[in-house]
This record gives structure tokens, C-alpha cells and sequence, in this order.
């Protein structure tokens, strides 16, 4: 049973979810295929050269609802899962609402994030293929720790393309690489042709997280010795992220409530999907919750982007993806919350926001870090750059429900800062942050792609 002691709820080992959850199967409508360079929807042969096969049944099985977590995983998991709930009552009491806020804290893994939770059953299963090792792209530490620590667990080598500092040749995350063995590569890099013509055209400056996975999936294709891993966007990271909200829906079943907001930020959403995921078939059936992502101001996928299909990478490698997007070749400024500046968001979450099941905001960097510097004081948790988005519609919520004198319960996730040397807050109290807006000429190009498509 679940342990109540104060505000905080926890789950025994035991109790962790054995199985991972597909909620394409449970939706009234169908999520469209992602589709390959013939113009028809990807087979699993196409993803063979890719991906494990577990990997490719994840994502292609529409109607499976369920899909067993290896003992091996579950075993990796137990390291840090199930995380901690808490409730908010110091927050609570700051702002002075009626609202009940519950939070979950996905940190204590080794790469201090959600992200360990996709990456240690792709690392899993590239090994079950025989593959010596497993490439990637991101755009910093915590994806690169999450890879280097699940290819440690099961003797893969690994790579990761990372987005390079800005004026520099060093990559973000490249101290995490040193710390897990990960080859980490700046990009655009000399590495791939991918890299080298975005070195031409654009500079070094140019990279991207659509970079990175472009030059991640040029080698992966190329090298039949590694297998491709990918830490959002796709299905399959999704379903591997619902452990997170079937771990909560217990807890929350603990003490009798159930979420009438769910909260969230986006990048891709595969976490923000993972959350939500449990909680979609009652929203299906009864309107509620309410699920509301949130975006960066200077990256609007939802609140400005296209529905059509686009390419998960900048050189349009990757097969075509429906999705609500801003274009693969938007490129975003340089806003702190790297992880939220990608171009488009996962196909179910896409689906789902088309069918108005899903609702999306957009805040900007100093509000944002203005309402996550209040969560700290609070309930002292230094909170990761994105969380401080979560928790900026989550206190304008809690606001909303104070005039209306509703006790609405608001569930969210948030992980904490995995960096010690210096805080995420250092530039808002220093009076330096800026508030990043969209590159408009940018925007406008790439938007401009899908004119007249129907």
C-alpha cells in the first residue's frame, strides 16, 4: 500500500507499475502513421536498420494496451522509481488558494530526470539486437547522462550529438559525457554530411536539437554496429514515459483525489504524454481533466505551429512525422530551457490537442523563472530550467481557482537542477534575463514550406 506521512506519498518498490501503457489504443480516433520517403506509412522493415524490434512494436501497435517492462528495466528503475508525490502546502499557503497542488518529483535517477525512463529501455533493447553501441542527438547534460548511464548498464558504447555553446567548440553536456563515457560531439559537426553542409551554409553557432538527431540518425543508418535512440518525440519514448503518470494515479488514488488539472511542459512531449496518459480515457469520457502543455514563448509548436507532416530532424532525414510543428527549419533563440526549443511536438499529443482534448499556453523566460524562484522558497526544491514553466500555469491556475473559490486538485511533475556549480536562477536575480520572442523572419520562412498544403 501506499505510505502517507505529512505531504509526502510514496510507493514501495513493489508497487512500481510492471507494465508500460499504450493509450493509442483507448482513443475514439486514429493517431495518422508516420510516413516513409515513398509517400506511405513507415513499415517495420524500414525501421529494422534502426531501431530493436521491441522498440519498432512499440511504435507501430496501435492496438496493443499494454507492453511488459523487462525485468531488467524494472530492475534498473528501482534504482530511484517509484518517485515521491508531494503536496504543495507551503505553495498552497503563499498564494493563498483553495486549490490542492500535487506534485511528483521526477529527479534521483542518474541523469536526475525523466529522461532515464526512455532511456534505459532503449538501451535494453539495442543490446538484445547484438549492436555494439547506440547514437543520439539532444541539446545537453541530462539525455547525455540518461544515455551514458543505460548503455554503461548493459556494456554499449555510446555517442551523442549536442547542441555546441554558443562561441565556442564545446558542447553542452560535454563534462556528463566525460563522467559517463559518452562520445560527445558538437554540432553541426565534421562527423556527418549532414553537419559538415550546416558547418558551410550556417556556421558552427547553427545547431539545433533537430541538428543533432539529423547527424544521430545519418550515422546510425550508415553504421550497422549501432542502433539509433531518440529521447522524445516518438511513440515509443512516450509509452516508456507512462510510467510517470501510472505511478501517480496511484499515489493520488492514496488519498482519495484525482487530478481535475493535469500541467505540463513541452518540448516534444513525450514526458508531458507520459503524465496525461493514464488520465485520457477518463477525460475522453467525462471532459475531465484538464490537460494544459506549456511552451516556451520563443518555440509556440501548438500555439503557432501547422498541423501537417514534418521531418523529426533539420535535414529532413527522418521520416515524415504528423505533427503540429513551427518547421524543421525554424531555428529558435537561445532561450535557457534548451529541452522546450524544438520545432514540433509527438504525434499522440498533436492528435490529441487537434481533437481539443488538450489545451496549450505559452510563457516567457522571466516569468517563468520568476514563478520557479517562488516554488523554491516555498517548497525548496531548485527546480531544472523547464519546470519553472509547469510551474508558472500552475500558480496562474491556482490563482484562477482562489477568485472562482474552487478546490480543483492540480497535479503536475517537476525536476530538480542537476547542476551545482552555479544556480538556474542566477541570471533573473542578477537582472540580466531577457525574454526571448519568436525569430519572426525565421518562423516565416520555415512555416512558408507548407502554403497550400491541404
Amino acid at each position: 500500500m501506499a505510505s502517507v506521512t505529512g505531504n509526502r506519498i510514496t510507493l514501495s518498490p513493489r508497487e512500481m507499475p510492471a507494465r508500460w501503457y499504450n493509450v493509442e489504443a483507448d482513443l475514439p480516433f486514429r493517431v495518422p502513421p508516420m510516413m516513409s520517403p515513398s509517400g506511405f506509412p513507415i513499415t517495420s522493415r524500414e525501421l529494422e536498420p534502426l531501431f530493436a524490434k521491441q522498440i519498432i512494436e512499440h511504435e507501430l501497435n496501435a492496438k496493443s494496451r499494454t507492453f511488459t517492462i523487462p525485468k531488467e528495466v524494472r530492475q534498473a528503475y528501482q534504482q530511484w522509481r517509484p518517485t515521491p508525490m508531494f503536496r504543495a502546502v507551503s505553495l498552497e499557503k503563499e498564494l493563498g488558494t483553495c486549490a490542492r497542488l500535487y506534485y511528483k518529483v521526477e529527479g534521483g535517477s542518474p541523469s536526475g530526470s525523466y529522461e532515464s525512463n526512455t532511456a534505459i529501455p532503449q538501451a535494453f533493447f539495442t543490446k538484445q539486437t547484438g549492436a555494439e553501441g547506440i547514437v543520439s542527438g539532444g541539446a545537453g547534460g541530462v539525455w547525455i547522462s540518461a544515455l551514458g548511464h543505460a548503455a554503461s548498464l548493459f556494456g554499449l558504447k555510446s555517442r551523442n550529438y549536442s547542441v555546441r555553446k554558443p562561441g565556442t567548440d564545446f558542447a553542452w553536456g560535454e563534462s556528463y559525457g566525460k563522467v559517463w563515457n559518452v562520445d560527445v560531439q558538437a554540432t553541426p559537426s565534421e562527423n556527418t554530411r549532414v553537419g559538415k553542409f550546416q558547418l558551410q551554409k550556417q556556421g558552427s553557432d547553427s545547431g539545433s536539437i533537430a541538428t543533432a538527431l539529423a547527424e544521430a540518425y545519418e550515422e546510425a543508418v550508415l553504421n550497422p554496429e549501432v542502433k539509433f535512440a531518440i529521447p522524445t518525440l516518438m511513440g515509443n519514448t512516450l509509452i516508456h514515459q507512462t510510467i510517470v503518470g501510472l505511478e501517480a494515479q496511484r499515489q493520488l488514488a492514496a488519498v482519495d483525489e484525482a487530478p481535475d488539472h493535469v500541467i505540463g511542459s513541452i518540448g516534444a512531449g513525450s514526458h508531458f504524454g507520459g503524465l496525461i496518459a493514464p488520465f485520457v480515457p477518463a477525460r475522453i469520457q467525462r471532459r475531465k481533466p484538464r490537460f494544459v502543455a506549456v511552451e516556451e514563448a520563443s518555440t509556440p509548436s501548438l500555439t503557432r505551429g501547422v498541423y501537417t507532416e514534418e521531418s523529426a530532424d533539420s535535414a529532413g532525414l527522418m521520416p515524415q512525422v504528423p505533427m503540429y510543428t513551427l518547421g524543421r527549419e525554424y531555428s529558435p533563440p537561445g532561450v535557457l530551457a534548451g529541452a522546450m526549443r524544438y520545432h514540433g511536438v509527438a504525434p499522440i499529443i498533436s492528435s490529441l490537442f487537434k481533437e481539443k482534448h488538450i489545451e496549450a499556453v505559452a510563457h516567457g523566460q522571466i516569468e517563468s523563472y520568476s514563478a520557479g524562484l517562488m516554488f523554491t522558497r516555498s517548497e525548496g526544491i531548485v527546480l531544472s530550467p523547464h519546470a519553472m514553466y509547469t510551474v508558472k500555469e500552475v500558480i496562474e491556475q491556482a490563482l484562477r481557482c482562489k477568485e472562482s473559490g474552487s478546490d480543483a486538485t492540480i497535479l503536475f511533475t517537476v525536476t530538480p537542477a542537476v547542476n551545482a556549480e552555479s544556480s538556474p536562477y542566477d541570471s533573473l536575480l542578477d537582472g540580466v534575463m531577457q525574454n526571448e520572442k519568436p525569430e519572426e523572419s525565421s518562423l516565416k520562412k520555415s512555416l512558408g514550406r507548407f502554403i497550400g498544403r491541404g
